[in-house]
């Protein structure tokens, strides 16, 4: 909203009809929030009373004197946002454009959707039940503000009043099942009585003479329609009436006047001046846009307009013989075909044939009507949309079948359903975005009938084949019960991958501590000529010394820089040669100490310490010792080149790949995958492959891949990961939203090719 339209809407004032149903909706809302807030505590109790556990027992008492101590804020929280919704009519809307503007994609939990469907679930049933009343009231309130009032921004309508008390309480931090439990009350208390508001509020404003003839218009508007579905006549009537009008001459055949014409007394068309004809065409086109609108939405509706979906030019004597089959006849006749459809999309190896195909071939064989209009765009649509939802989310030949074979109960939904299009959180939509978001890592060839969730997949399609297209509370169902599927899965799978990157993590810490140890110790001694027992007891002793403490306290403890420091007091005495005992006694006693701690052998430990002793002692030389035949002596200097130290793990798994320069955009890319992520790697030999995030291991930076069912199927280096996505070796894959991320691609893709051409 710009500055200019702020401006507007706070300057706005609203009319004198508008304030006086603004204070009848305050008057009745206050009264049935009462009656929710009075039963708020019975409610609880009860749940309290019969809860399972003591935790929740406490979960309802909790939420009991919590609403309690809050009802005030959230009487102020929800009359607040309703004003607002009085306030915001008056911000002038183009009709002509969409009401608001299109709700960003985002990642919605669980619990979160769990409290979305039900909200919506009580907007739809409500909106179904008082369909009359919220249309008069809309086009009474549009008389009067300069905003187009629908049924999102009517401030007496059920989905205001609904998001106004779900803004409400959002501030109190509830339970999903009290929340719910709080929706229901708000539901049986407030939302299922204001029917009878929205009646008394038509007869106020139509009292206070906002549109008094608005009921009276629309039955007039109705009659005509009727009288202009006359029965259609008897063969042999319809032949007569063919005859005859093809005897006649052309001066005659231009100026009939109609037989409903006469019946009511309206003056034929040759008696109508130019500009009522131009009026009277541009008032049919406005009602058919209006009819679309309502019928399928507006997103077709608008499609229709901007891509001229129309009548495909047949010829006169075609359009006798062929009706155009639209609404419930176009319903029945593909639930006909779900077999056709099932059996074309499970044998065909390409997307090249799709249900408009199916249905054009199977109205030509019956040569009794044909597919025109909105009805033929609307199935171009989805045979577009789910080929795009194939290609881009699924790799797997057996689950684009099953998902493909969803397209014809979609249909007939999308046929009875007007709000299928425009409702982004309508419950089949969430679940075409369920089923595609659980596919993507589908890469191999599956066993349907073994795998949980391709079999799931699978069986929505037949479960919404046996259903009435549009029943809300199916689909909800159906909605919950593949999330509950899939999240049992996910949670089987979790427990999988925590267990790989837990063994990952405990490598690579041992791998890192190892790699310590030897760096540390090779830069003391390598190079160096040392007696023999201070190799033996730097690769064989003082390793696991050092090793221990880096695992179990880190490389910034005391504990690791204590035990360095003893190695490095060791090394300076030897370098003295001989020294007083009181000096060397301490260090030796705390070398025992820790080779003590760790378990370190008892006679190994010994022979160690009494070469110590002798050597800072001077008893016996290394030429002594050579002279008594002794070879090998501990006390025998030696040049150290290396180390073989007795410790676990292997360094050089812990390299990074660093052949080839990475771009710094790259290595962002790389720190932003996030565990879970999706990925699709090319192999050296052109195969791709889906996989899944596990995690990242540091400190090294190592990236754990997973295949759907946890196991590991790839690990690489930060380094790695950015070569790969600068070389598009791996390509990270949308995850969310995928179903309507495909309807937003349709339509531009659509829109482009009608500005192109």
């Amino acid at each position: 909203m710009t500055d200019v339209d702020k401006l507007s809407v706070a300057l706005f004032r609203l009319p004198r009809p508008l304030l006086a149903l603004k204070g009848r909706i305050h008057t009745f809302l206050s009264s049935r929030l009462n009656n929710m807030f009075d039963q708020v505590d019975d409610t609880f109790f009860d749940l309290a009373d019969r809860a399972d556990n003591n935790r929740q027992q406490t979960m309802y008492f909790d939420a009991m004197r919590l609403i309690r101590m809050e009802r005030k804020n959230i009487e102020h929280n929800f009359f607040g946002v309703l004003t607002q919704s009085f306030q915001q009519l008056g911000q002038y809307q183009d009709p002509e454009l969409p009401s608001q503007e299109p709700e960003g994609l985002e990642v919605v939990e669980n619990e979160q959707l769990e409290e979305i469907i039900a909200l919506d679930t009580m907007v739809f049933r409500v909106s179904e039940l008082c369909k009359p009343e919220l249309d008069a009231l809309n086009t009474r309130l549009s008389s009067m503000v300069p905003a187009l009032v629908t049924l999102k921004n009517n401030p007496v309508g059920p989905e205001v009043i609904c998001e106004s008390f779900n803004e409400a309480v959002a501030h109190l931090e509830l339970k999903l099942p009290v929340k719910l439990v709080l929706f229901k009350l708000f539901d049986r208390q407030v939302m299922v009585s204001l029917k009878d508001f929205l009646v008394e509020g038509n007869k106020r404003l139509s009292d206070m003479g906002v549109l008094p003839d608005l009921e009276q218009l629309r039955k007039a508007r109705a009659e005509p329609r009727q009288q202009e579905k006359p029965p259609a006549p008897p063969p042999e009537q319809t032949s007569v009436a063919g005859a005859a009008h093809s005897s006649s001459s052309p001066a005659s055949s231009t100026t009939p006047v109609s037989a409903s014409e006469e019946a009511v007394g309206r003056p034929g068309p040759d008696s109508r001046t130019p500009d009522s004809l131009r009026q009277a065409g541009a008032g049919q086109a406005k009602k058919r846009r209006q009819d679309d609108g309502q019928r399928y939405g507006q997103l077709l509706s608008q499609l229709k307009n901007l891509l001229h979906w129309g009548p495909s030019g047949t010829s006169g004597s075609d359009a006798s013989m062929h009706q155009r089959i639209e609404g419930d006849e176009l319903v029945s006749m593909v639930g006909n075909l779900q077999q056709d459809w099932s059996n074309a999309v499970s044998t065909e190896a390409d997307d090249s044939e799709g249900l408009l195909q199916l249905i054009d071939g199977h109205l030509e064989r019956q040569g009794e009507g044909r597919l025109d209009g909105t009805e033929r765009g609307l199935v171009d649509l989805l045979d577009r949309l789910f080929v795009r939802v194939n290609h881009q989310t699924i790799a797997c030949a057996q689950l684009a079948a099953e998902l493909r074979k969803l397209e014809l109960p979609i249909l007939q939904l999308a046929l009875k359903d007007s709000t299928f299009f425009d409702r982004e959180k309508h419950p089949a939509r969430r679940l075409l975005n369920e089923i595609a978001e659980a596919s993507i890592g589908y890469t191999e060839k599956v066993d349907v009938d073994g795998d949980p969730v391709a079999r799931a997949i699978s069986g929505v399609a037949a479960e919404l084949s046996g259903q009435s297209p549009g029943d809300h509370a199916v689909l909800t169902q159906l909605l919950l019960n593949f999330i509950d599927l899939v999240e049992k899965e996910r949670r089987r799978v979790a427990v999988l991958e925590q267990r790989l990157m837990e063994e990952a993590t405990a490598t690579e810490k041992v791998n890192h501590a190892h790699q310590a140890v030897v760096r540390v110790l090779m830069e003391r001694v390598k190079g160096k000529t040392l007696p023999r027992f201070v190799v033996s007891f730097a690769e064989d002793a003082w390793c696991k010394v050092l090793f221990l403490n880096h695992l179990r306290s880190g490389q910034d403890s005391e504990e690791w820089h204590g035990s360095i420091r003893v190695l490095d007091r060791l090394l300076e005495l030897v370098a003295q040669g001989q020294a007083d005992a009181g000096v060397v006694a301490p260090v030796l006693t705390t070398i025992r100490e820790s080779l003590e701690n760790v378990s370190y052998d008892a006679y190994d430990m010994g022979r160690l310490l009494g070469a110590m002793e002798q050597y800072f002692r001077g008893e016996l030389s290394s030429e002594e010792s050579l002279r008594q035949g002794v070879s090998a002596s501990p006390l025998q200097s030696v040049l150290v080149d290396a180390l073989r130290t007795n410790i676990p793990g292997n360094p050089a798994a812990l390299g990074e790949d660093s052949d080839g320069s990475v771009d710094e955009q790259y290595l962002r890319r790389a720190d932003s995958l996030t565990r879970g992520a999706w990925v699709e790697m090319t192999d050296d030999g052109a195969d791709k492959r889906r996989c899944k995030l596990a995690g990242v291991v540091l400190p090294s930076g190592k990236f754990i891949f997973v295949n759907r069912q946890g196991a590991k199927v790839s690990e690489k280096h930060r380094n790695r990961v950015a070569m790969d996505l600068q070389t598009e070796k791996l390509r990270p894959l949308e995850k969310t939203q995928l179903f309507d991320r495909a309807l937003e691609g349709v339509v531009g893709e659509m829109c482009q090719s009608r500005s192109v051409h």
